[in-house]
């Protein structure tokens, strides 16, 4: 009776787990999407394992088993994919302007939930060795849909190998569906490269400064958090020294790699990559101990899917991920079966420990979480017209969220609407420790500006342009400059750079900027003509109100 309890209790919170990484959005978070689902995620596992814990004591018995927790991610997995469906439809909203989002900020965590939760619906496949459940065929085409229309590539790869290694594992006579399979395969992934080449060849840009990056710090990396802390700071020197790169017109914003390895690699070196090595070769030799058990291929064929997922994309960042990857191993280190022994005593005292350590993290966790929702509701304040008034509560949010650097930007950027400049570029500087950007460099160089530390805006302006050389705003800021300060020569210099400057996307601001610096040179050329321009409104000193650039905005960074 006790272990059916357990047993109960231990697949109803899991199965809230599940639910909890896939499903949760809320506007109590900066980050409505993501956010939540973490904070849902955590907080069941530490109900999980404290559930499981202090059943451990006195229920002796098996625990909940795949017949039992694989339906429940298949139903969680073909809700969200009909949610993507609905979206696509239209008969459910969009988000951030994609067809497909599902319950995410984006189609890459849609995609990347759903394919780390493929391998389960060929479940009854691999058991039965028979196609004839309706029930799973439905449920395979729901799902391969909506990956595919979700349009993202990394999932369309990831589903890819997930497909053949199974077919080619289950019909291994069939030499004909081997050809067929390798061929599909190959002309998918050359075709997949050319579905947005653009989009492509913007990650060999990023993956060719992330080997900078790399080999500055070869054995340990910059240490967690160092892509973000570092990879614009990279990314403006390439610039630096390639100004005539193809790649220009594609660099933007980038705060990952685009692949987990190279992100390992980037944050912990050669030494981290080692390490995961030897855990990827413990788990393979697990793997072939006990690959004849039909649930221990589907456990492979889960962290195959997110392993081809990582190579062009970022699925960690998603719960739900996480969820399949751990599962998987642990599925396969059960059926390895190693005769390990541990003492009735030490087990007893890890147990009686874990208990106050879960609690504590519980703790800890959701006075993080706290904070966070604290945040979001003075920073809507804030941009509802009482920014001075929140400014004490942001100071008293600072010391425990120092190490958030979207937190670190907001509280630069609302000091900067105020006036507070010397302020606003302690807090800037400390962020910029965590996060190289370009929004945050130009709002550094718009402090100096109104502070009169032409050199050092200079500077700023300068290291914001070659982060992002698409960008037409930075140049715009600089020939302001050197105007405010009398340099005519250097204003006409930047003022025909911008009219040089190819466009990538046409817009009011850009064509404002330059109308407004064709009629600079021609008043230079003609001083008799004084002309007002069509751009008076980007004349004005760059802060939060006046901006009309491509650069974000602090409120892009908020709730709406």
């Amino acid at each position: 009776m006790v272990v059916r309890v357990r047993n109960i209790l231990l697949t109803v919170i899991f199965a809230l787990m599940c639910a909890g990484s896939l499903f949760p959005v809320s506007l109590l978070f900066v980050n409505e999407q993501v956010t939540p689902k973490w904070y849902c995620t955590v907080f069941c596992l530490a109900a999980l394992l404290l559930t499981y814990v202090a059943f451990s004591f006195s229920a002796k018995g098996k625990t909940a088993t795949a017949q039992i927790i694989f339906p429940v991610i298949l139903v969680l997995c073909i809700m969200q994919a009909a949610y993507g469906l609905l979206q696509y439809i239209h008969v459910l909203p969009g988000d951030g302007g994609f067809h497909i989002t599902g319950s995410f900020d984006n189609p890459a965590g849609f995609a990347a939930s759903l394919c780390a939760g493929l391998p389960v619906m060929f479940y009854s496949v691999l058991k039965n060795r028979t196609l004839q459940n309706r029930i799973t065929i439905i449920t395979a085409t729901i799902i391969v849909a909506a990956i595919l229309l979700s349009g993202s590539r990394s999932g369309m790869a990831s589903m890819l190998a997930v497909c053949m290694v199974i077919s080619l594992y289950e019909f291994p006579k069939n030499r004909k569906l081997k050809v067929i399979l390798f061929s599909v395969v190959f002309l998918l992934f050359s075709g997949l490269y050319f579905l947005k080449k653009d989009s492509a060849d913007g990650r060999l840009l990023i993956w060719r400064c992330s080997w900078e990056m790399i080999r500055d710090q070869p054995v340990f990396g910059h240490g967690c958090g160092g892509f973000k802390a570092g990879y614009m700071d990279y990314q403006a020197g390439y610039f630096e020294h390639h100004p005539d790169s193809k790649y220009a017109m594609l660099a933007d914003n980038v705060n990952r790699p685009f692949n987990e390895y190279i992100l390992l690699l980037t944050n912990y070196g050669f030494a981290g990559f080692v390490l995961f090595l030897a855990v990827c070769w413990f788990v393979w030799k697990s793997f072939l101990r006990c690959r004849h058990e039909p649930v221990v291929r589907l456990a492979g064929c889960g962290l195959l899917s997110v392993a081809v997922f990582a190579f062009f994309s970022y699925p960690l960042t998603y719960p739900f991920v996480w969820i399949m990857v751990i599962l998987s191993i642990a599925i396969i280190l059960y059926h390895a079966k190693y005769p390990v022994k541990i003492p009735v005593r030490i087990l007893f005292t890890v147990k009686i420990l874990l208990i106050p350590a879960i609690l504590f993290f519980g703790w800890k966790t959701y006075q993080r979480m706290s904070n966070e929702m604290l945040w979001c509701k003075i920073a809507r304040q804030s941009l509802s017209g009482r920014t001075e008034r929140m400014l004490p509560e942001y100071e008293r949010l600072r010391p425990v969220l120092s190490g958030n650097e979207l937190f670190l930007y907001n509280y630069t950027a609302e000091l900067n609407v105020t006036g507070h400049y010397d302020k606003s570029l302690q807090v800037g500087k400390a962020c910029e420790r965590l996060w190289a950007d370009y929004d945050l460099q130009m709002l550094l160089a718009d402090n100096y500006l109104q502070l009169q530390q032409y050199d050092e805006a200079e500077r700023h302006y300068r290291k914001a342009s070659q982060m992002c050389p698409v960008k037409f705003m930075p140049l715009y800021r600089l020939a302001k400059l050197y105007e405010e300060r009398g340099n005519r020569v250097e204003t006409l210099r930047w003022a025909e750079l911008i009219l040089g400057k190819r466009i990538k996307i046409s817009s009011p601001t850009i064509n404002a900027i330059r109308q407004e610096m064709k009629q600079l040179i021609e008043k230079d050329s003609n001083p008799a003509s004084e002309s007002r321009t069509d751009a008076e409104s980007v004349n004005k000193p760059q802060s939060r109100q006046d901006n009309l650039s491509e650069q974000r905005t602090p409120e892009e960074l908020l709730p709406p």
